[in-house]
């Protein structure tokens, strides 16, 4: 294309139009112009020749840069198309062009965090394209950072209707700790664009499995598998989690040894699923088979290691646990983060610790404890790199912890030298080397006079009812089998009780059908505090109330961490009951404070139920 082409109305219109369209108008807009037509006609060099001459007469006008960037990427040389980009910036740092060039620029160069940084700019700027935005999720999973991407992707995929980016949102939150719950409305969405296809029907499974809609899984599980369906074993190992789900331990046995499994990872998930049935059903020696099997046949799957891992930890036996804990993780996330930054000639060579968060808010609370016994030299800086809605709950935390967000590493923290970052939950390896009581004792301090005027304000609204602080539920996936329905919890208050809401997200159908059954209770949603944002407040909540009434989850920990002499807890048994309250203790022994309340029978809450009944009464 040439601008000869061009009609003598067509440059009037370019020339009128360029100070809008590139900053200057008259013949350099028209070159600007040509030379763009040129790029996506891969006319390469006569681009260039059009443009390099402005860079002289304009070169504080990004367009001629941008030009000759997209010319170098075309021709994949990364640190001259990086250099064009740079000089673009400094007049348009905000332009969508100059942004996606540097977010392009850089990845050619292998350089992924800046990568990152400018392909969210370029998204917040305008970038629609659904290959970078693929390529966004896929880089932000391998950093272990899927619902930030989310953030920036969410927005922009709602709008634009494409299948599979709607999709691979949904299935890379699904594979997260966190992101399970927030994965079922991308995967619903992806099966409504696409509901004829493999993709979009595998899409709705996945949605129900995550959704807790068990009985739906299981069923439409069923109806796939007797279909003409290709990804089989797959289907079956959701169907396995269904039936485990549903308590049917048996059943999911004998379907898992029933069904030939032609993919080697789908078995090995369904060894672990096996695992799990076994150990609700108390059989240990067969959950250690099942769990061992798993991980010999796909050794890099990182789940059935991590179960095996776990599973060990609740038995005492750390020698055998840790090394298969530390596989829980990719081979990318090791790369930056190796497992033997944790051992402890590494740690007492270091002036400066980066503690990694990993998993959820109660597990990494959990997990803090261990900072306690972590072996570091006089002086030594550590680092918490949380949740960033950890870091007002953590500050003046008895650790010694400097606490920062995580996603303000190398932005305001420097990104850590060789040998500093440690995951914290490689810290599970010094658990045999010192008493249990190394570890106890609470850290969490939160405002004393948010704590008094809560307390105050609570006692106001109570009267003389006694005060109950209730949570009932997990919301992920992984605590189904630990949530208990409120309905029934509140079956446990003793008259006229007054219940504070600690449960975080939306109660209100749950507390309206707490309600019914027991009218004469008043249930009470604190409009100042919301336990999923302001975790700083939801701690100073919990330390207001005098006797806290939860199931394993957030609310536990903050308990724990806070000391809380009052919090009983139901708990389940066998795959459910997390490593850290072992197996029997009645007084648990992480913290050393919360009252556990075991089920004796795996989904069978009525001796926890029982016992809990007579201490409310008390």
């Amino acid at each position: 294309m040439s601008t000869q082409v061009l009609s003598r109305k067509e440059k009037r219109a370019i020339a009128a139009r360029g100070a809008k369209l590139y900053g200057v108008g008259g013949d350099a807009a028209l070159a600007i112009h040509q030379a763009y037509q040129l790029i996506k006609a891969d006319q390469l060099p006569e681009a260039c020749q059009l443009v390099v001459p402005l860079t002289r007469s304009i070169p504080d006008n990004p367009h001629p840069w941008v030009i000759l960037g997209m010319a170098a990427l075309k021709r994949r040389e990364a640190q001259t198309s990086k250099a064009f980009f740079a000089k673009a910036e400094e007049s348009a740092p905000k332009l969508m062009e100059v942004l996606t060039g540097l977010a392009k620029s850089h990845f050619l160069c292998g350089e992924p965090e800046p990568t990152l940084k400018y392909m969210a700019a370029a998204f917040q700027a305008g970038n629609r394209e659904v290959p970078m935005m693929k390529l966004y999720l896929s880089l932000m999973s391998k950093a272990a950072r899927v619902p930030r991407a989310v953030e920036v992707l969410g927005p922009i995929a709602e709008k634009i209707d494409d299948p599979e980016l709607t999709l691979e949102i949904g299935t890379q939150l699904a594979e997260t700790e966190d992101g399970k719950s927030a994965s079922v409305k991308w995967l619903e969405r992806g099966y409504e664009l696409s509901p004829g296809t493999d993709q979009g029907k595998m899409a709705r499974l996945s949605a129900l499995f995550h959704a807790g809609r068990m009985v739906e899984a299981e069923e439409w599980a069923r109806e796939l598998l007797a279909g003409e369906f290709s990804a089989r074993d797959v289907v079956m190992v959701i169907l396995l989690g269904a039936l485990r789900f549903q308590s049917r331990h048996q059943e999911l046995i004998e379907a898992a040894e029933g069904y030939e499994f032609t993919d080697p990872a789908s078995y090995a998930r369904s060894r672990a699923f096996a695992a799990n049935a076994y150990l609700d059903a108390g059989d240990y020696a067969e959950a250690r088979h099942a769990y061992l099997e798993a991980m010999h046949m796909v050794a890099e799957l990182e789940e059935p290691a991590r179960a095996y891992g776990t599973f060990c930890f609740s038995l005492g036996d750390y020698e055998e646990g840790v090394p298969n804990y530390f596989r829980r993780h990719t081979p990318n996330y090791r790369a930056t983060v190796p497992a033997e930054n944790s051992e402890k000639e590494n740690l007492m060579a270091q002036d400066r610790i980066l503690l990694i968060g990993e998993q959820g808010i109660g597990d990494q609370l959990a997990l803090l404890a261990l900072t306690r016994v972590l072996p570091v030299k006089e002086g030594c800086e550590v680092i918490f790199a949380a949740d960033p809605r950890q870091v007002d709950m953590l500050d003046g935390n008895a650790l010694g912890l400097k606490v920062v967000a995580k996603d303000e590493l190398g932005v305001t923290i420097e990104t850590p030298a060789k040998g500093q970052a440690v995951a914290l939950g490689d810290l599970v390896r010094f658990i045999p080397d010192h008493p249990a009581a190394a570890r106890r004792g609470s850290y969490l301090r939160p405002d004393p006079r948010k704590v008094r005027e809560i307390r105050q304000r609570y006692a106001a609204l109570a009267g003389d009812r006694p005060i109950f602080g209730m949570a009932w539920a997990a919301r992920s996936l992984i605590g189904y089998l630990r949530s208990v329905p409120l309905e029934e919890m509140v079956q446990l208050l003793p008259e006229r009780a007054f219940v504070v809401n600690l449960q975080y997200g939306r109660t209100d159908e749950e507390i309206a059908a707490a309600q019914a059954v027991r009218p004469d209770l008043e249930f009470y949603t604190d409009p100042e505090i919301d336990q999923m944002s302001d975790l700083a407040s939801f701690a100073a909540q919990c330390a207001a109330v005098e006797r806290v009434v939860t199931i394993d989850n957030t609310t536990a920990h903050v308990c724990g961490a806070l000391g809380h002499p009052e919090t009983h807890v139901l708990v389940p048994t066998g795959s459910e009951c997390m490593w850290y309250w072992g197996r029997e203790a009645e007084i648990d022994p992480w913290y050393g404070v919360l009252t556990l309340h075991r089920q004796q029978r795996a989904g069978d809450w009525s001796a926890p139920f029982e016992a809990l009944r007579k201490v409310c009464a008390a």
